[in-house]
């Protein structure tokens, strides 16, 4: 019988609400107890153990001082794509079983993505600055953009990348993807090795970023890629800010070697207000939001639920974190 201790507050940096109906989802999954706490020092004041913990690893260091003191733990789940402050925790170097919630963000983010390749095509950024003037007033020296027969290029072919492919190509556009190990992808007109990179970015008429952040992708998306895609050319990202050399995109933008860009995650977060970034025509920012959404906690509990059948049958899991390798 493998108990599980949920451990998570939501605050105004991650917006989701654990309720009683997720609760009642695990114990219906586990053959266990489920202890529900927000913070590690009820956890310890309390004496709880358990086998598997479900928690926010994202942005929030994991809850080492109940980790070091447990006896049963074997499993940690964390319902975040990103896990930076685990691989970089003295987890790191403990024999335990790690799993994230990649693919419960696909959606939502493959989205936002879709709208800022709108949005960029199609002036939005204008037309909001002429609606808080009151403004009345359309462009007819250069006529808003196409979306239809654009060439996408995804960098890093994923599970995000695979919503967002499906969507583009609803949208009549050529989809490229650049990943490690080639295999042909569904929705994907063409998938290209990381090797051809300058290649796919010399056809891109929109570029996604989807590289995960790992020591060797740190700014891996520099000056020198911004020069390899066409001046009429947006760059998105909506993945780590830290694979991007943020003054080279900020260069790249002035100079007009690209047309415009989307952000959704910036190396710095939050964005510094006097970043330059802010001011300009062609740029659209959120504040790293894209993989939020009303359905996301239902829909990361239920992957847990699955994962958590999976383990007590013996079975496989997915989205294993090699520790070593942070990803």
């Amino acid at each position: 019988m493998a108990d599980i201790l949920v451990m998570y507050e939501r605050d105004k940096i991650v917006p989701m609400t654990i309720l009683q109906q997720h609760i009642d989802e695990m114990k219906l999954a586990a053959s266990g107890d489920v202890y529900w706490y927000k913070n590690e020092e009820d956890v310890l004041a309390d004496d709880i153990d358990a086998e598997i913990l479900f928690f926010w690893g994202g942005n929030r260091k994991p809850p080492m001082d109940w980790i070091n003191k447990s006896k049963k733990i074997k499993w940690l789940h964390t319902f975040s794509a990103g896990v930076d402050p685990i691989i970089n925790s003295p987890l790191r170097d403990m024999d335990l079983i790690v799993t994230n919630g990649k693919g419960v963000h696909a959606y939502s983010m493959a989205v936002v993505a879709i709208g800022f390749i709108i949005g960029l095509l199609r002036d939005f950024r204008l037309y909001n600055k002429q609606q808080s003037d009151h403004v009345w007033r359309k462009e007819t020296e250069m006529l808003p953009r196409e979306i239809w027969g654009k060439t996408l290029v995804i960098l890093g072919a994923g599970a995000i990348g695979g919503q967002l492919a499906r969507l583009a190509k609803a949208f009549d556009m050529r989809v490229i993807g650049v990943k490690r190990t080639v295999t042909p992808l569904e929705n994907y007109d063409e998938v290209l090795p990381d090797s051809r990179t300058d290649e796919a970015l010399a056809m891109a008429d929109v570029v996604v970023c989807l590289i995960p952040s790992m020591p060797e992708t740190k700014r891996l998306v520099n000056g020198d890629m911004f020069s390899k895609m066409k001046k009429s050319a947006y760059f998105i990202n909506i993945s780590r800010g830290a694979v991007v050399d943020e003054e080279a995109l900020i260069n790249a933008l002035k100079s007009g070697q690209i047309a415009g860009a989307g952000l959704d995650a910036v190396e710095d977060e939050p964005l510094s207000p006097d970043s330059p970034l802010w001011d300009m025509d062609n740029v659209i920012i959120t504040p790293h939001c894209s993989g939020d959404g009303v359905s996301l906690t239902d829909r990361s509990v239920t992957q847990f639920c699955d994962l958590v059948k999976r383990y007590e049958a013996g079975e496989p899991l997915y989205n294993l974190i090699d520790m070593k390798k942070g990803s």
